[in-house]
């Protein structure tokens, strides 16, 4: 599987998603089968199962259950976000 987590419930309740990266408590915290993510900050990508997503900031990404290929840098960037091929950068 290939994953790294660090950070209080990082990657929680992952199962068979493979070459995902979680930094921050409660990162990438749904993701069950999502692969090739990578989340840090607290709760980026917090309810993710999908995949080639990056989120960077607190909260960024963090709705994000059907999107893929997402990049999200800065806190509650693209936070509602559940839509594909999306790029956006905030505070």
């Amino acid at each position: 599987m290939d994953n790294t987590a660090d950070g209080a419930t990082a990657l929680y309740n992952n199962t068979t998603g493979s070459y995902n990266t979680a930094s921050g408590v409660s990162a990438l915290l749904s993701n069950i089968a999502g692969d090739y993510n990578t989340a840090n900050g607290l709760e980026a990508l917090y309810r993710n199962d999908r995949n080639f997503n990056t989120a960077t900031g607190v909260r960024a990404l963090y709705s994000n259950t059907t999107g893929s290929n997402n990049t999200a840098n800065g806190a509650f960037t693209l936070r509602a976000n559940t839509a594909s091929n999306n790029t956006a950068n905030g505070a």
